[in-house]
């Protein structure tokens, strides 16, 4: 009896053993069908379209945005830089929509998941919006008409201006130059260059590469940027407040400032901006 208890003994270690081991090779089938760099990974919740990355902005806007409609995107630097994230948070598809600058800033929602429109990131603003990481560095740049002397504030003061409404150019004349006239403001950039061709203004203050952007896309006519006010100003992502996705945008939009992407873009579309003359404030 003693020698039957010991090999009932031995066949149930032996058993025992197996299924440990068993055990064993299936939470290793586990982990290799969930790699490690997927726990990792920016996790992204509430998507306006699932496995879709949804941008807002206003056209035009080259050259960070150059095409003709939300359809028919060529290029641009946040054309770019808003691919480039969707596939760093592991996203095939991106798609762009309509939303107003003035109605963004002013705290409306968005219908998109982030939105990329040359936003420079002020605390008032960042009562109504989150911003996130700031991805790109401007100034303000002067588009004036061909021949028109602006070395200085006191050579400002005298022009007739124009800008859009609710921007940090609008801010800038108010604050800064306070023009003799009175700034007109216009409800979007297209206006404003309108406005210029049209004679009704002299100049336009607006960021250095948007307003480099509309004399290479020829949106204006006789005019060239001639200088920039050194305002040390960054724009950065809007998304709408409150939204679960901040901080995988952050990780990923330091990654590309991290590992050179973003300064490629800048060199790409915007390697000029450093030739136009600061004007002294």
């Amino acid at each position: 009896m003693k020698a039957i208890g010991r090999r009932r003994g031995t066949l149930l270690g032996l058993v025992l053993l197996v299924a440990l081991a068993g055990a064993g090779c299936g939470g290793d089938n586990e982990e290799e069908a969930t790699p490690a760099q997927d726990a990792s990974a920016p996790q992204l919740e509430g998507l306006v379209t699932e496995g879709v990355l949804t941008v807002g902005t206003e056209l035009p806007a080259p050259p960070f945005w150059i095409g003709k409609d939300y359809n028919s995107l060529t290029g641009g630097f946040e054309v770019d830089f808003a691919k480039e994230m969707a596939k760093r948070l592991g996203l095939n598809q991106v798609k762009f929509v309509e939303m107003s600058f003035t109605g963004l800033v002013a705290g409306q929602q968005c219908p998109c998941d982030i939105n990329f429109s040359q936003v420079t990131i002020t605390e008032e603003r960042d009562r109504v919006v989150d911003f996130t990481e700031p991805y790109f560095d401007a100034n303000q740049g002067v588009l004036a008409k061909t021949g028109t002397r602006v070395t200085s504030v006191e050579d400002a003061k005298g022009l007739q201006w124009g800008a859009q409404l609710n921007t940090t150019g609008a801010q800038y004349l108010s604050d800064t130059i306070q023009p003799t006239k009175e700034t007109r403001l216009y409800d979007r950039t297209v206006d404003a260059f309108a406005a210029l061709n049209a004679g009704q203004i002299d100049a336009i203050m607006l960021d250095t590469p948007i307003v480099l952007g509309a004399v290479e896309e020829k949106q204006v006519k006789d005019a060239e940027v001639v200088g920039q006010f050194k305002t040390g100003e960054v724009y950065g992502g809007v998304v709408n407040r409150g939204s679960r996705n901040l901080e995988a945008f952050n990780q990923v939009i330091k990654a590309m400032k991290e590992d050179g992407f973003r300064d490629q873009l800048f060199q790409k579309y915007f390697a000029e901006q450093a030739a136009v003359p600061v004007i002294a404030a």
